[in-house]
């Protein structure tokens, strides 16, 4: 029997990265891997959207779907993570993993039971858009994506690696020096604010932008009634 797993970020204001990293440890979550980004959104509403501080904490964990709700709920308890201010968590279902990430999650007898506040919502409300960049390009896709509607996004500092192939296919030169941009937008904005990217910063521009999309299966931190009447009055300022 296939065991159903998840990718799940976590992205939170640097100066909590040892305490989310504390509560990934006393779970028992036996692979997970921290980097640092800044957080994309305009200044007026980096305390609206939970950006209150520019450099970010991001961490990348895989867990089978108990565990995932184990970590989401401990987190929550901990970090009141669902409040405006305190970052967002989120997940993404996978369609295959290694032997080995799978006999990890079997390594342990998983307590299924929840505690604390209910985190699943309708089956992927929410997307995660990914754009990978040539380095410095940056702006354009903030630009972009702001403008068709996202609401603030992280960026991460990485290098690109098969080059030769992607030449090869693409037909043109691959700079290794990469931006990652992660938005979390809902389902019936992607569209838009995908094609946005792309006319802006697209694979046919300098910045030589890739953009996709991955469906978001469970989250906190998003799309709370009276944040989204902030962000309008905001706007509206």
């Amino acid at each position: 029997m296939s065991k159903k797993m998840r990718a799940v970020f976590s992205i939170v204001d640097y100066s909590k990265a040892d305490l989310i990293a504390e509560i990934y440890k006393k779970e028992n979550v036996p692979v997970f891997f921290s980097t640092h980004g800044n957080g994309s959104a305009d200044s007026a509403m980096l305390e609206l959207l939970g950006f209150g501080e520019n450099k970010k904490s991001v961490m990348v964990s895989v867990l089978d779907i108990p565990r995932s709700e184990r970590v989401f709920a401990a987190v929550e308890e901990k970090m009141h993570i669902s409040k405006p201010g305190k970052g967002i968590m989120f997940s993404v279902p996978l369609t295959g993993a290694t032997a080995f990430l799978v006999g990890l999650m079997d390594s342990e007898n998983t307590n299924t039971a929840q505690k604390g506040r209910d985190f699943e919502m309708a089956e992927h409300e929410y997307e995660l858009i990914i754009t990978i960049i040539t380095k410095g390009y940056f702006p354009d896709v903030k630009a972009a994506a702001n403008a068709a509607g996202a609401r603030g996004g992280t960026l991460i500092h990485a290098l690109g690696m098969g080059g030769e192939e992607a030449q090869k296919f693409l037909g043109i030169s691959i700079q290794p020096e990469k931006d990652l941009i992660f938005n979390v937008v809902r389902r019936e904005e992607k569209t838009r604010i995908m094609k946005a990217i792309a006319e802006k910063a697209g694979i046919n521009t300098q910045g030589r932008g890739i953009i996709f999309s991955l469906p978001v299966d469970a989250a906190m931190g998003l799309s709370l009634p009276q944040l989204d009447e902030e962000l309008e009055a905001a706007k509206a300022e």
